[in-house]
């Protein structure tokens, strides 16, 4: 997430700066921020034709030269999208802040609950998929898979292997065991000590399951019954008419007797 903060006070600004990074630090997010004393400079990039990109801007009101207020209605003219957070003493703009589409209007001192509170309230709005997606950060930088893509999870050692529905693979530093806490969804089953599948791209059952890319995943030995009853399970809870799951559950039942 790219941030720009405006305020002409450093102590104001350096305080929401500490506030987002431990936030951000906390939801495990990349996290960039940019911090300007003068509304001109935040400006001057959408006036040159260059979109900075921000996702959320921080804007004092009351700056030494300039009326913030004014700042944000002139950049509306190049980014309406960009979500701007008034910073201000005064509560006297609260109702105008709303002509600019603004999403926050916080009184100083900032407040580190009411700045979260928002901080909540702005990811939910605008990055919905986080909830349904898997954080991937390696280094400095980071990206999100969509559970929808996830075929299955493979662990190589140290490092897993994530082999996505459109012939993707993505590998990153982390434990089996920590994904599978961040994979709380039903379609995702543990069916070893190394893999975790996806249900919903398994095509068939027996002593492997075999993906939909033609994978074929081991299922735990000692656990073979009762892993293929997950799987057997959660088809019959999607109203799934294509597999016989009955009978397949009692050809298991057969086999173990």
């Amino acid at each position: 997430m790219l941030v720009a903060i405006c305020d002409d006070e450093k102590a104001e600004c350096e305080k929401v700066t500490g506030i987002l990074t431990q936030k951000m630090r906390k939801r495990r997010e990349p996290l960039q921020i940019v911090c300007f004393q003068q509304g001109e400079d935040l400006i001057e990039p959408y006036e040159d034709g260059r979109k900075p990109g921000y996702d959320l801007i921080f804007m004092d009101i009351f700056l030494q030269k300039e009326n913030g207020m004014e700042i944000i209605r002139r950049l509306r003219g190049y980014d309406r999208d960009v979500s701007v957070v008034f910073l201000t003493s005064s509560p006297d703009y609260a109702v105008e802040s709303y002509e600019v589409w603004a999403d926050g209007y916080l009184l100083k001192p900032v407040s580190q609950d009411k700045l979260e509170n928002l901080l909540n309230r702005f990811m939910e709005k605008r990055y919905p998929r986080l909830k349904r997606s898997l954080l991937m950060v390696g280094g400095t930088s980071g990206r999100r898979i969509a559970y929808d893509d996830i075929l299955y999870v493979e662990s190589q050692r140290m490092n897993l292997r994530i082999v996505c529905s459109g012939g993707e693979v993505h590998r990153i530093r982390k434990k089996l065991d920590e994904v599978q806490a961040e994979l709380t969804q039903s379609r995702f089953l543990r069916c070893n000590q190394s893999y975790i599948v996806n249900m919903d791209y398994i095509t068939s059952a027996d002593t492997n399951f075999t993906m939909e890319n033609g994978d074929k995943i081991p299922i735990k030995v000692r656990e073979r019954k009762k892993i293929r009853e997950q799987y057997f399970s959660y088809l019959l809870k999607l109203g799934w008419g294509g597999v016989d799951c009955d009978g397949m559950v009692e050809n298991e039942k057969h086999n173990a007797v």
